[in-house]
């Protein structure tokens, strides 16, 4: 067990301040029976004197005391009857949007409003996600987003020391970070050797660096999202239904009362959702992002996207994806970015609307797509099959594309987005993208999860754990890439390459094709001569009648052509791009259909692909040992373990 000790917190007091000791577990993970307050916002309280003052957000109101927490983190108390008159005023203004959990008080279906009753998840609901209102999706053709002035956690985060594992075979299963609520939940469960499966949760005060381990509950359940109390989480099931336990189509929300649990009934959010072997099951659930105002945004792995109350469970909005389709969030919620197919949209949950969208214009195979927000917030990492994609948000155009030739790193499971250049490919191998380099290879972290500007190395080792906070990449793995850069064995590409270039498949514009790649391999410090080891190949295929569709706009059949590049070496592609002549979004002249605009643009293929080309200046030779075992051609193994971060010895 972890000693917590007291810590100090502020009681404003008439003409004086007093200073209180209070234990952590009384002002982190309020009792059940407390009042909450809706309020999320930030506002000046002040004593009856007028003497103090804070700046604080209201937490709750319990036994006639206001805890208010401040922007620093800081918890404060104050009796409410020792409060300004537009203090107390503002407290009977407040209505009250947290209640207990445990009634049998609720809605039964979407036809009452969809409120899902006052009083939790204890009462049985169906929505009918077709009645529900459907996301605006239609957008400006010119790119005009506006994005958060920032995409750091706004506070520093500190390590937490985890409590040994209870039983053998006990591992953390998920590791969630929520910057809203300032908290992180480790979700552990155990089911082997055991009758039935126990999970329990280790929740995490970012400020403090102090935890609470929960005693275990049966059940086979792992956390997914934290509500803004900071003592509610959103338990997702993950067990097989064969079992008879907890499957990944539940929901449930599990509020931490010190160390106990209080379960709320399992939800089912998309029943009947899925057809197998010709009955129908349930969705399950592919993401949950909890939201500022206790709002959750749910996706369905049938490509269902809704938003809705995280407590009374009350829709707002729904919209249908495709089967390929993922989403993320900025740091501070404000922004989606949500994944379909070949395009991104740019997602305003709380208006419900699109604000942005982006078209993979050379209209790859998409299998296995993940989105990230990059920490400056100002790019978004789109990865699929073998490729990883960057788009600018500030411009929405495509910047960066790296394709992975290693085939165990090939439709990663997990992708992260640590640094604006580096990916972090299967939580443990760091990819920086523009060159293609693989730096590190990451070991012995259970879980590593980024989330603005700062990833959260969860570890486990004998009789305790830690959770840290740290920076990826870390300062030798920058070294290291920088030393790279003048070793010339260590690139395919590098200034001086000699490459020659392949326009066979060009058909009858090649010579245009021919002259645009030459002087593009010139401008990337290439040397073009005759049957070099690496090509430069240039196609273009088409035309062919392909179906073509706009938002709010219809559905129109184009005359398609796709230019490709590729760089290859061995007969292998170690780089490519494309495009086609079909735009993603399309703007006509006055009097001009969208049909006239496609008939015009189906005459010719997109040469401006072939015209602005730009090819890599550096890009690392490809690993001839990409076994389990290897470091995947890593420039450097790094091992994270209790004492911190171990490099390679020079």
């Amino acid at each position: 067990m972890i000693n917590f000790k007291s810590y100090r917190s502020i009681e404003i007091g008439l003409g004086r301040m007093v200073i209180a000791g209070l234990s952590l577990v009384a002002i982190l993970f309020i009792e059940a029976d407390a009042i909450h307050a809706q309020s999320n916002d930030f506002r000046e309280w002040s004593d009856s004197t007028g003497r103090f003052k804070v700046t604080a957000t209201l937490i709750e109101v319990k036994d006639g005391v206001a805890i208010l927490k401040t922007k620093d983190g800081k918890d404060l108390k104050i009796p409410t009857s020792r409060l300004s008159k537009a203090d107390i005023d503002f407290l009977k203004g407040v209505d009250n949007p947290f209640t207990e959990m445990g009634s049998d008080d609720g809605a039964k279906s979407s036809s009452e409003k969809g409120s899902g009753g006052s009083n939790g998840w204890d009462s049985e609901l169906t929505i009918n996600w077709n009645e529900v209102e459907e996301l605006d999706r239609s957008t400006d053709s010119d790119w005009t987003l506006k994005l958060p002035k920032k995409n750091g956690l706004g506070f520093a985060p500190k390590k937490a020391n985890l409590n040994k594992l209870n039983r053998p075979h006990e591992d953390i299963r998920r590791l969630i970070v929520d910057p809203i609520a300032q908290r992180v939940v480790a979700g552990y469960t155990v089911s082997f050797t055991l009758p039935k499966p126990e999970s329990r949760l280790a929740m995490v005060d970012l400020v403090s660096g102090k935890a609470i381990h929960t005693t275990p509950v049966i059940g086979d359940m792992c956390p997914i999202g934290i509500l803004n109390d900071g003592i509610t989480v959103v338990m997702n099931g993950s067990g097989n239904d064969r079992d008879g336990h907890e499957t990944p189509d539940q929901l449930q929300l599990w509020r931490i009362d010190g160390k106990k649990v209080v379960r709320s009934k399992s939800w089912i959010p998309f029943p009947a959702e899925e057809e197998r072997f010709g009955r129908k099951e349930n969705g399950i659930l592919a993401a949950v992002i909890p939201l500022p105002n206790n709002r959750l945004v749910m996706l369905s792995n049938q490509g269902r996207l809704v938003c809705v109350d995280a407590l009374t469970r009350k829709p707002f909005w729904q919209t249908r994806l495709s089967r390929e389709n993922a989403v993320c969030a900025s740091a501070d919620r404000t922004l989606l970015g949500v994944a379909d197919t070949h395009s991104i949209l740019i997602i305003d949950p709380q208006a419900g609307v699109v604000k942005a969208s982006a078209v993979l214009d050379d209209k790859p195979a998409t299998g296995w797509p993940r989105v990230r927000w990059s920490p400056s917030g100002t790019k978004l990492l789109y990865s699929f099959m073998a490729d990883l994609r960057v788009l600018d948000l500030e411009t929405g155009k495509w910047v960066q594309k790296c394709s992975l030739p290693a085939t165990n790193v090939l439709a990663p499971n997990n992708v992260d987005y640590p640094h604006d250049d580096f990916a972090l490919v299967e939580n443990r191998l760091l990819i920086h993208i523009p060159s293609q380099i693989k730096v590190c290879e990451y070991r012995d972290a259970k879980q590593i999860v980024t989330v603005g500007d700062s990833s959260f190395i969860s570890l486990h080792e004998n009789d305790r754990g830690l959770i840290v906070p740290a920076k990826i990449p870390h300062p030798a793995a920058e070294e290291m890439l920088s030393k790279a850069v003048d070793n010339p064995e260590v690139f395919l590409i590098r200034p001086g390459v000699e490459v020659s270039i392949d326009v066979s498949g060009a058909g009858q514009w090649a010579d245009k094709v021919s002259e645009s790649l030459k002087k593009a391999a010139a401008d990337s410090g290439y040397k073009v001569v005759e049957n070099a080891s690496i090509q430069i190949v240039g196609s273009i295929t088409g035309p062919k009648q392909e179906p073509v569709s706009y938002i709010a706009a219809g559905s129109y059949i184009a005359n398609a052509y796709h230019s490709k590049i590729r760089i290859v070496f061995e007969g292998k592609d170690v780089w490519a791009t494309g495009g086609s002549n079909v735009p993603g979004m399309i703007q006509t002249e006055n009097g001009q259909s969208i049909q006239e605009k496609l008939d015009e643009l189906g005459k010719s293929p997109n040469l401006w692909v072939f015209e602005h080309s730009r090819f890599p200046k550096i890009l690392q030779k490809p690993s001839t040992d990409e076994t389990p075992g290897s470091n995947n051609g890593a420039l450097m193994l790094s091992r994270f373990t209790m004492q911190g971060l171990v490099d390679p010895k020079k």
